[in-house]
């Protein structure tokens, strides 16, 4: 690939931005959507007789929770954090537990063993996904990893895996050098408060200059809005536990959204608005660039270009959705590591110092780390795992679909029924990792300092599902943290007083984790000056 050039937004295209958001405003609670009239009651009986009927079966399944009638587990689930409520019953029922939510048969993998077992040596039945209505009602349908398994799904597989693959990694070396750079930049000219914006700033930066060859350098910038809008409507929407009632009760999406129950359906109404700017607007900024320069460099254009040269004709639809879920995959999933890395640095200055210790007797004083001293900052590495196991990204994953009956462990699992590896027991497990709740970056060392073996791979996915560009995102995630551990020192912040404020840490809710922004200081290492030198001087080598 050749090298990437980024450029920023024009100002036809940021007019444009404003004009699209003026006029496609998210609805008001008069907006009708359609009208309909269910038979609510009969609806649900039918539902339950044939959820019972599907059921029987001489062999059992697996065990877990005591099921209402209809209801099934509904009720006994921690809508908000539902792995916790997974994780209490893998203590008491196993590594594999099964319950029933409405009509609904769902299986339990909590443990590295099982999840291997069923969604990787018998992937050819695991491979489908379910069917989530707030994902395909609020235009979430953009990320391909929420597709069904078939053929359009291969076309954006092979597609990603021609921009991602692991030996494509050092092609984006440099733009994601650029990011981590402007982020050190930025933090010495922002108050600390706006850390967390910037860390995504960062995040998306990297991503958007790679996939669409779009540069974006500041909080203030419309898809830095379009992103961070797209991810605060839409996330929370995303998982089968927030999608129950609509799944159960389709008649409720056509009601209209003034009447009592119907909240979920604004919020529908709301996030896909931004998810289709999400979509769109970078989409279309890559088009303008083209159409002017044919040869401009970014993954999406090159990617167009590939496929005209071999006579291939890739609908836009899916160049759109190969192009959006690696900018969401990117952005998401780095910007949430990041952010819990200060959080855990916060809480644990020892890492923080030995970091910064091994960090200056690699590189000195005078420069910044380079992706060549990586093999040489093992600590840097374990860190950045052991913060993925500690708080891992997305603790339930992306659930998994059964496309035919299975036989497990003298346990029977139908056809259609709803898997979900619980990642958060798995970062979990006291056999694998003592003392779970404490961070520790050496369970990834070996006695000699060097990385093992253990590459915290649960967090990435299973099977033909498994994250496609966890070898870029890992090494943006890397260059990142070097960096701003040579530059910064993160610190609690203080009272009056000048006493530390022991931080109090909460995370959103949705279908990723990350930690809500707390207090803190940042503490410059060097002088802006030198800093911005030690920039200048690494990009001139």
């Amino acid at each position: 690939m050749s090298k990437v050039r980024t450029e920023p937004l024009s100002a036809k295209m940021h007019f444009a931005f404003k004009e699209r958001c003026k006029q496609v405003k998210p609805p008001s609670s008069n907006t009708p959507i359609k009208e309909g009239q269910p038979i609510v009651f009969l609806w649900a009986i039918v539902k339950y007789t044939i959820a019972k009927l599907r059921g029987n079966h001489s062999l059992p399944s697996p065990p877990g929770p005591d099921q209402l009638p209809f209801l099934g587990a509904a009720l006994q689930v921690d809508a908000n954090s539902p792995w916790l409520t997974y994780a209490q019953w893998a203590a008491k029922y196993g590594d594999i537990v099964s319950c029933r939510f409405f009509d609904k048969q769902v299986v339990i993998l909590n443990s590295e063993r099982v999840a291997d077992d069923l969604l990787e040596r018998r992937s050819r039945i695991y491979s489908d996904r379910a069917e989530v209505s707030t994902i395909i009602l609020s235009g979430w349908d953009f990320d391909f990893a929420f597709d069904r398994y078939g053929n359009d799904w291969r076309l954006h597989r092979r597609l990603f895996q021609q921009s991602f693959r692991e030996q494509k990694v050092p092609d984006y070396q440099s733009t994601q050098r650029i990011a981590a750079h402007r982020l050190l930049i930025n933090i010495g000219n922002n108050p600390a408060g706006n850390l967390w914006g910037l860390l995504s700033l960062c995040a998306s930066s990297a991503i958007l200059s790679t996939v669409y060859g779009y540069d974006v350098n500041t909080l203030e910038d419309p898809l830095f809005t379009i992103n961070d809008k797209a991810l605060e409507t839409g996330s929370p929407l995303l998982t089968h536990e927030k999608s129950i009632i609509i799944d159960t009760f389709p008649f409720v999406k056509y009601l209209p959204i003034w009447f009592p129950g119907t909240s979920i359906v604004r919020e529908i109404l709301v996030a896909k608005h931004w998810s289709q700017l999400y979509v769109d607007f970078p989409y279309n900024f890559t088009m303008e660039k083209m159409r002017s320069n044919p040869t401009f460099p970014c993954a999406l254009s090159e990617t167009i270009r590939s496929s005209e040269e071999s006579g291939q004709n890739i609908p836009e639809y899916n160049l759109k959705k190969f192009a959006a879920t690696a900018f969401v995959g990117g952005a998401e999933t780095s910007s949430s590591v990041l952010q819990t890395l200060i959080v855990v640095l916060l809480q644990n200055p020892g890492v923080q110092k030995r970091a910064q210790d091994d960090i200056r007797a690699v590189v000195g004083s005078n420069r910044l780390p380079t992706f060549e001293d990586r093999s040489l900052l093992p600590y840097i590495d374990a860190v950045i795992r052991e913060a993925m196991r500690w708080s891992p990204v997305t603790p339930l994953g992306i659930p998994h679909f059964s496309v035919e009956d299975d036989v497990y462990e003298g346990y029977f699992i139908p056809k259609g029924t709803t898997l979900t590896a619980n990642t958060w027991s798995m970062s979990r497990d006291p056999r694998r990792y003592p003392e779970p709740d404490t961070f520790r970056p050496e369970r990834f060392l070996t006695k000699d300092g060097e990385l093992n073996s253990d590459d915290v791979r649960f967090t990435f996915g299973w099977g033909r599902r498994v994250c496609p560009g966890r070898y870029s995102a890992f090494a943006a995630i890397w260059m990142a943290v070097a960096s701003m551990l040579t530059a910064y020192t993160f610190e609690r912040a203080q009272d009056d007083n000048g006493i530390e404020i022991e931080p109090i840490i909460e995370w959103s809710i949705g279908a990723s984790r990350k930690p809500k922004p707390l207090p803190l200081r940042v503490v410059p290492r060097f002088s802006q000056s030198k800093l911005e030198q030690m920039v200048n001087d690494a990009h001139h080598d």
